[in-house]
């Protein structure tokens, strides 16, 4: 059985006569007659009581057209479904960020693409930068965001710049330099670094620790903790220090009991990410939109 087999039944069901469904399909009466016995001969049972005057559906043959027009129904969705991924009109995109480093790229893009995509499915995945990754890598995931340093060695990625930030440091309100606006790496000799562990902020460690070894000393670093929130309730508390961008340092719960300085660091860069090979058109797209917020001058405050 074949579709072509249903399709001529629910014409000559609908019509309830041969020559007209013959017309409708555009085949000959004879070779649509030859299809209907072959559908009943595959079936086993009869579904037309036909003569010279009329055609009538039997018991059998209504329960099948019944199943047919559901059958054929679905392909159509189907078949349109398949049309619009392809267009990239509708299927799933998946983003995984690690959400603290949201900024009005990332947010703006998500929100033009929903409005201009609306049965798309947008899953977003909350995901340290590793677990990103790991998602990329492995195509659980189709776009990811992330610092520069922390994908260098992963030539399957590829990436888009999207800012530029510089590295602040965060001391205590009654640290010494708790007074000044700026920091030399080399100010910081002695000091205790507060982070999070590998997994929540990989290369972290190693790069603090180039950066020290260059103004001249070796760092020394605390336990790492499991949050921004946590290294920031440290250094409030006078534990340690801490180095991180400055769009970050804006959106942590930070109080009057900690400082942002300026560093002497060289700014990094947060990237979007996507694997090399990946093809989704929904993710083209999507980055075409970001492009453009890139692109686009920052709306003046009125």
């Amino acid at each position: 059985m074949e579709l072509r087999h249903l399709r001529y039944f629910k014409a000559v069901a609908e019509q309830l006569n041969f020559s007209r469904a013959a017309e409708q399909l555009r085949i000959a009466q004879p070779a649509l007659s030859r299809q209907i016995r072959d559908l009943e001969h595959e079936l086993g049972a009869r579904l037309l009581d036909r003569n010279r005057v009329r055609v009538q559906l039997t018991d059998a043959g209504r329960t099948f057209y019944a199943h047919t027009c559901k059958i054929l129904a679905q392909l159509d969705v189907a078949v349109a479904s398949v049309e619009e991924t392809l267009a990239g009109a509708s299927g799933e995109l998946i983003i995984c960020n690690d959400w603290r480093l949201s900024n009005r790229y990332v947010l703006g893009a998500i929100a033009e693409f929903r409005g201009r995509y609306p049965r798309v499915d947008v899953a977003l995945r909350d995901l340290h930068i590793h677990e990103q990754l790991t998602a990329l890598r492995t195509r659980q995931a189709h776009l990811g965001f992330v610092v520069a340093r922390e994908f260098a060695h992963h030539d399957d990625l590829q990436s888009l710049s999207l800012l530029t930030s510089e590295l602040m440091v965060a001391v205590g309100a009654q640290h010494r330099l708790a007074g000044a606006t700026h920091v030399r790496m080399a100010d910081l000799a002695g000091e205790t670094w507060v982070t999070t562990g590998p997994k929540d902020s990989p290369g972290l460690r190693e790069f603090i620790t180039q950066r020290c070894r260059v103004s001249g000393f070796t760092p020394t670093f605390a336990r790492p903790v499991h949050s921004l929130d946590s290294v920031l309730a440290r250094v409030a508390t006078g534990y340690g220090v801490c180095l991180l961008p400055d769009f970050l340092a804006g959106t942590l719960s930070a109080g009057p009991l900690v400082r942002f300085l300026r560093s002497d660091c060289p700014p990094i860069e947060l990237q979007a990410v996507w694997h090399r090979t990946e093809e989704s058109r929904l993710l083209h797209q999507f980055l075409d939109i970001l492009r453009r917020q890139i692109a686009a001058p920052p709306a003046s405050a009125s």
